[in-house]
């Protein structure tokens, strides 16, 4: 017996072949789709890098100048605080100078009040010059408080 083929199925084999054909395309345009589609992103991630970029370049700009001006705020006051250091050496060295000469002043006014005492002691003076002498010691008394009041108002 020989067998027939009763069922043709070439046409349907055609619409296979057409159907795996149109997946494969659908597939490919996907695929093309996928690839722009990732192309695009990556330009808009791109773009969006960029502007942040310029925004931290803008940024660290700001900062550069903020940090500029600061070194110069900086300067001038390590300048001006050793201006005020070398004054406060120089003051220092005024008021030792004048400290001394206190004191020198203050050692003849004590010779002096020493030697006026003394003649206190001894009446071989005069009137004459009893009464300059006087007038020498109150002098003398009037100078040596001005020098104790300089003194304090050095202090």
């Amino acid at each position: 017996m020989k067998k027939t083929n009763i069922l043709d199925l070439s046409p349907l084999e055609g619409l296979l072949n057409s159907l795996f054909e149109l997946a494969a395309l659908y597939d490919q345009e996907r695929s093309n789709m996928a690839d722009k589609t990732s192309e695009d992103e990556k330009l808009e991630l791109i773009s969006k890098a960029k502007e942040r970029l310029e925004s931290f370049k803008l940024e660290a700009s700001e900062k550069v100048k903020k940090v500029s001006s600061s070194e110069k705020k900086l300067k001038r006051v390590v300048k001006k605080l050793q201006t005020l250091q070398q004054e406060r050496e120089n003051l220092e060295g005024v008021i030792e100078a004048t400290q001394k000469e206190v004191e020198e002043i203050q050692e003849k006014i004590s010779t002096a009040e020493t030697k006026v005492s003394s003649y206190d002691n001894v009446n071989l003076l005069t009137v004459d010059d009893s009464s300059n002498l006087e007038e020498k010691k109150k002098n003398l008394e009037i100078s040596c408080q001005e020098l104790i009041n300089y003194k304090f108002c050095l202090d």
